[in-house]
Formats: C-alpha cells, sequence, structure tokens
C-alpha cells in the first residue's frame, strides 16, 4: 500500500510538472508574439514560470522556437515572421524540454531517461509594413477658435467648429473647456459645441482647448450673462366661494380669483368648518359636508399666491 500511495504521488508530480512546462511555453509564446527573434527573453519568460513553482525530480528546461507563414510553411528563420506585409499571419511556436526523474526506485527502472515536451503558438503580432509608399509628413499644431452666444437667462453655447484641422490624419482629437477660473468648470467637449449654466449674472472668460498628434493650442472668449427677467409682481388673490344644499348636505366650490392667473395663480387652500368641530381641508374644492341641521353654518376660506392671501367667511 506504501509502495501504491508513493507511486500516485510520483505521478502526480509527473503531471503537476507537465502543467508547469506548458505554462512555460505559453509565457514564451506570448512574449514571442511581438519579438519572435528574442529566443534570450523568450526562455527567460518560460524559466520565470517553471522556477515560481520548482519541485524535486525536475531538471533543467531546453526552450526553443520556430516560426510558421500563414499557410502554416516553416520560415527559415524567425526573423522572416516580421517581413512586410507577408508577416500579416505568420505565427512563433515554442518548445520546452525538461527531463524529470522519479522518485520510486521501481519507475525510475522503467523510465529512466523520461522527457517532458509543451509546446504553444501564438500568432505574430509586431511586424514592420511592407515597403514603398510615402509616409504621412508630421502634423502641424492645431488652431483653437469658437464663437460663444447666450441661449436663454444663464445658459451659453460654446461652438468650436472654427477651429482647425477638422479632417485628416491631423484632425483636432479632443476639445477641453474652462468656463470661468474655477477649475472645477473644466469639461470635455465635443466637436459640435456645448452648453454650460452659470449660476448668477456676470462676466466670464471661457478658454478651449484643442489637442491633435503636434499639441495642444488655447484660445479665450469673454462673455456677459445678463440678469433673467425680474419675477413679476403679483397681486393678492380674491377669496370667494359659492355652495349648494341638498337636506342637511352642503357641496361647496371655490370661485376665487386673480388678477394674473398664469403667473401668480393660487397656490393654497384653507377651508375650515366651525360648525364641524373645526374641520380643515386644503382641497380647491372640499368633498361635501353634511350637518346636523338645517340652520346657518359658517364656512371660512383662505386663498394664497405669490402676492399673499385673502379670506372670506359666510354662512351658508
Amino acid at each position: 500500500m506504501l509502495l501504491l500511495l508513493v507511486m500516485a504521488i510520483d505521478f502526480g508530480r509527473l503531471f503537476f510538472s507537465y502543467i508547469q512546462i506548458s505554462n512555460a511555453a505559453r509565457e514564451g509564446a506570448a512574449y514571442g508574439s511581438h519579438a519572435p527573434t528574442n529566443l534570450v527573453t523568450i526562455t527567460s519568460r518560460a524559466l520565470q514560470e517553471t522556477n515560481a513553482q520548482a519541485q524535486r525530480g525536475e531538471s533543467a528546461i531546453a526552450v526553443t522556437a520556430k516560426c510558421n507563414d500563414s499557410a502554416g510553411t516553416a520560415l527559415a528563420s524567425c526573423s522572416l515572421a516580421t517581413g512586410g506585409a507577408a508577416g500579416a499571419g505568420n505565427s512563433i511556436t515554442v518548445n520546452v524540454n525538461e527531463p524529470f526523474t522519479f522518485m520510486t526506485p521501481m519507475i525510475t527502472a522503467v523510465f529512466s531517461n523520461l522527457q517532458l515536451n509543451a509546446s504553444a503558438t501564438s500568432v505574430v503580432t509586431d511586424y514592420a509594413s511592407s515597403s514603398g509608399g510615402t509616409p504621412p509628413g508630421p502634423c502641424a499644431l492645431p488652431t483653437a477658435s469658437f464663437v460663444v452666444t447666450v441661449t436663454s437667462g444663464l445658459i451659453v453655447f460654446a461652438d468650436p467648429s472654427a477651429s482647425t484641422p477638422s479632417s485628416g490624419i491631423c484632425n483636432i482629437s479632443g476639445y477641453n473647456w474652462s468656463w470661468d477660473t474655477n477649475p472645477l468648470n473644466d469639461t470635455v467637449g465635443s466637436a459640435t459645441g456645448d452648453t454650460h449654466p452659470y449660476p448668477s449674472p456676470g462676466t466670464y472668460t471661457i478658454q478651449l482647448q484643442v489637442t491633435n498628434q503636434a499639441g495642444a493650442a488655447t484660445t479665450t472668449r469673454t462673455v456677459t450673462v445678463p440678469a433673467g427677467p425680474p419675477p413679476p409682481v403679483c397681486a393678492k388673490p380674491v377669496a370667494n366661494f359659492s355652495w349648494t344644499s341638498s337636506g342637511k348636505t352642503r357641496t361647496y366650490t371655490d370661485t376665487s380669483t386673480v388678477a394674473d392667473p398664469v403667473n401668480c395663480p393660487i397656490t393654497d387652500w384653507l377651508w375650515t368648518f366651525t360648525d364641524q368641530g373645526g374641520l380643515q381641508s386644503n382641497a380647491q374644492n372640499p368633498t361635501p359636508v353634511t350637518y346636523g341641521n338645517n340652520a346657518g353654518h359658517p364656512v371660512t376660506l383662505r386663498v394664497t399666491n405669490a402676492g399673499g392671501s385673502t379670506t372670506i367667511t359666510k354662512t351658508s
């Protein structure tokens, strides 16, 4: 039983070592996809993986690399994997070999020279462009320009469409606004323009920064934001109401009026029914009230708007 247990541990170590060199091959191939000719660093990446989890029975690894074209044909050298337009689709395969020794003498006698091998393949992604053609020239700094208008109240619209260049490889890639001297008001904008609300009337300095491959350029404009129209002066409403009777039940209807119902509407109603123990209602037209007799019952209505309140009392 002890021998079987040791043999099971030995084969577990074998499987663990195979996983190790498989990971090492993948690490090497990942690096080789960007530098297929740098076997030294490819080997270093593989060693980092195996050294991190080394165990007894393992020996030094050997790392090799070969490259194929997009059709799977072997290339004479991995330096050809980065060549011109034909480089697209080329691949590198990294192989890791490691001799392995068992601890169990019986297994060692059978597998005296066991070699573990694992490989991984990755597409070469860094390759030189093909010869020919004319490389693009260097970009000049952009030119920043914008116009700003007050759209309504305290809101402005800034249009940077006059900034150049607006097309080609040197096209403006960023629009950044500083809406006044407060850095908290800095925002990233768009080529079509942006709006900005100000908290109060005043004169503000707006700065636009535009960027492209060559760098950044800025320009400033000032804008005066006027105060909005003054709020309307509201007159108090005139309180009034009517009612209808059905036996001992009264139905009340608000008939109050205001001089400017658009800008100074009634915003609050307060009904007080004295004979109902001071019952009150904030509805414009309260629910019908049923009294205990047909005598007259005092009712008070108070109406309120931005100009103030008025009150009326009637006996219904």
